[in-house]
């Protein structure tokens, strides 16, 4: 009776993981979207997404976009200058997928990193 508790506790806690790894992943890919739309990433977006994330109780005490480029306005990358952005974001997990993620990954934090054309094109050219 313990081992078959232990054997549904493990399976759930991987569920939870792999749901939470999933919806982090997702979130990733939103805001490079969006970086590579409008060339930056937008402050009011960062602001956004970190209080999405904050509430599923993730740890976001961080800046969770640290690394990421760019990151003003005035920095905005260009298509017809074949710029890329480029999207850092690690974000620390609930207690359950933070110690899976451990063990999986090595870290106890999600962390993907990467880069995309802009598809953002200046106006004035």
């Amino acid at each position: 009776m313990i081992t078959l508790l232990f054997v549904i506790s493990g399976v759930g806690a991987y569920h939870l993981y792999a749901m939470e790894r999933a919806i982090a992943r997702s979130i990733y890919a939103d805001v490079l979207d969006d970086m590579q739309d409008i060339g930056y990433l937008n402050q009011a977006l960062a602001d956004y997404y970190t209080n999405k994330m904050a509430g599923l109780g993730w740890d976001v005490s961080t800046d969770v976009f640290a690394g990421s480029w760019p990151r003003g306005e005035g920095e905005r990358a260009r298509k017809e200058r074949k710029e890329s952005v480029t999207l850092a974001m690690k974000v620390t997990p609930s207690n359950v997928a933070k110690w899976l993620n451990a063990f999986v990954e090595g870290d106890t934090a999600f962390s993907f990193t990467g880069s995309s054309p802009s598809e953002y094109f200046d106006p004035g050219w």
